[in-house]
């Protein structure tokens, strides 16, 4: 296929094959070397974790921006529209800019196919490359990159950090990770390079030990949020949003307020704020408090218990995995406790159906499964059922949140969740994009 346009560039990276038989970086090293090793010589801060390191990753840019500093950000995936995926000083890359960094990257993958020719990508090798690519060419000062799955064999994992992050680990993704906390903290701890300091999230023990260890054969400092550093929530803000405190060792910084709602937010906010104040130090860099505050205000994270809507109250949440749906119950409990739940869920087959639905439905007035649209892998009627066949399942997701929207009253609160593809796809019929 030639790439001629934003349509022909996109088309041609969504027909790159998803997975590789092989987990290894070398198909990664050896494109990136055919387009002159733009990972090379660029400073990266690396989050990888099973939730929060897209919302850890957005607070960390927001705050490094703060510094007058050119950020680039590298997420996935997209809520709204491709190019939101590579973003720098929160503006994602120029459709012009796709078509052409596409083209660098077909070509070089024509030539390394002259001498091998079994020679192939995945789409998201493609994608990262792109990244490092444009990053490299539009001369950032520093980039914050999250790990699309796991982190030892991810394609992000050719990058040297300056430091390198873990939000959470969970039971996620478990048939490309492993079976047990240990397992998948293997994976994620492997972005842990020699000598460069590590920021973690608070973790389940059994995964701590494995990423304390990593940390120590690798002479790597180690700061673990509720023992390094914390932070607190004061206060519900009426503005959807939430005020709270941080503190480390060094500083205590008091009054911050995030625009997003989610007691796992508050958390989040703690590892980003201390993955900054590494920054600072190793940079030798300062910033006031006041600026802080400004950064932090102006974080927002679609389709991150997002309100869409205010009467009815709308929630989209794309909570897809155990613990972030024990997250979201958490929070919805919190906020609206005396308020009725109405309840859409739409999960991917391969995706843990049997711990998410038993919490949603202790929240939920009234639960309704639906698919995801227009992805093979979406959770059947039959998936559900295997669960609990008492659950309403509505395969049309129109259908199923007109049924919803007819029963809910001003008061009462519509929370929509589960997979972040039905998330966008529900996000974009609202905002009419």
């Amino acid at each position: 296929m030639l790439v001629t346009d934003y349509e022909t560039a996109l088309a041609y990276i969504h027909s790159r094959p998803r997975l590789h038989k092989e987990a290894n970086l070398n198909r990664m090293t050896q494109l990136l070397a055919g387009l002159g090793n733009p990972q090379e010589n660029q400073q990266f801060i690396h989050v990888t974790g099973t939730n929060g390191k897209g919302s850890v990753v957005k607070m960390v840019s927001c705050l490094i921006e703060e510094l007058g500093l050119k950020v680039g950000r590298y997420t996935s995936p997209f809520i709204m529209r491709f190019n939101e995926r590579i973003v720098i000083n929160q503006e994602p890359i120029s459709d012009a800019d796709l078509v052409t960094v596409t083209q660098q990257i077909q070509t070089t993958v024509a030539q390394i196919q002259t001498t091998d020719p079994e020679f192939e990508v995945t789409e998201f090798e493609w994608i990262t490359a792109m990244m490092f690519l444009y990053f490299k060419q539009q001369q950032v000062d520093v980039a914050v990159v999250e790990v699309g799955i796991g982190g030892l064999y991810d394609s992000t994992n050719v990058l040297t950090p300056l430091i390198s992050v873990i939000t959470s680990i969970g039971l996620d993704h478990q048939a490309l990770l492993g079976k047990t906390f240990a397992e998948i903290a293997t994976q994620k701890a492997g972005i842990i390079k020699a000598g460069h300091p590590v920021v973690i999230g608070q973790l389940p023990k059994e995964a701590l030990t494995v990423v304390e260890e990593t940390a120590t054969r690798l002479n790597s400092s180690l700061a673990i949020s509720g023992c390094d550093f914390s932070s607190a929530a004061v206060k519900t803000l009426p503005t959807w949003g939430q005020q709270l405190t941080f503190q480390n060792d060094a500083v205590t910084y008091r009054q911050l307020q995030i625009p997003l709602m989610g007691d796992y937010q508050i958390e989040n906010a703690a590892v980003a704020l201390q993955v900054f104040w590494c920054y600072l130090q190793l940079t030798q860099q300062k910033l006031e408090v006041r600026d802080i505050k400004r950064a932090l205000k102006r974080v927002n994270w679609p389709g991150r218990f997002e309100k869409i809507n205010d009467e009815p109250l709308i929630i989209l949440d794309g909570a897809h995995n155990p613990e972030g749906v024990a997250q979201l119950v958490q929070t919805t409990r919190h906020q609206f406790k005396n308020r009725d739940i109405y309840l859409l869920f739409g999960a991917l087959g391969d995706k843990n159906l049997d711990e998410m639905l038993p919490q949603l439905k202790k929240i939920a007035t009234r639960m309704v499964l639906t698919t995801v649209p227009d992805n093979p892998r979406a959770a059947t009627a039959a998936q559900y059922a295997a669960v609990d066949e008492t659950i309403t399942f509505e395969p049309d997701w129109p259908v199923a949140l007109t049924e919803l929207l007819a029963d809910v009253s001003a008061d009462d609160v519509l929370l929509v969740t589960g997979s972040l593809y039905l998330i966008s796809t529900i996000r974009q019929y609202f905002k009419g994009e």
